[in-house]
């Protein structure tokens, strides 16, 4: 009898209500957050280093995270949501607007 109430207890407290499933918009957020990661840096980087080379890899940078960022698919009608999860997920891309409106092409 103790057997069978200590197995009803581990039933009871083992099971968890399951993670609601990942939003559109966190998961673009996300994306976004990785093809732009390297380009943040540096791009923090070349504000201190004022050579020429800093600024050509900031460029080669840009271009890569743009490219990565039309893969994504991201509608216009999207971007009001996905700011919002940039915010959350990513706010030092959410805090440079002329960056994410560039890379988005809007």
């Amino acid at each position: 009898m103790r057997y069978l109430l200590f197995l009803i207890a581990i039933a009871c407290f083992s099971c968890e209500a399951p993670a609601p499933p990942e939003s559109r918009g966190d998961k673009l957020a996300k994306s976004l957050c990785s093809c732009t990661d390297q380009l943040l840096s540096l791009n923090k980087l070349a504000q201190t280093a004022s050579d020429s080379l800093s600024f050509r890899n900031v460029a080669d940078e840009f271009e890569k995270a743009r490219k990565c960022v039309s893969n994504l698919g991201i509608k216009p009608e999207e971007r009001a949501t996905l700011e919002l999860a940039l915010n959350t997920h990513c706010p030092l891309l959410a805090a440079q607007e002329n960056l994410l409106s560039e890379l988005l092409g809007q």
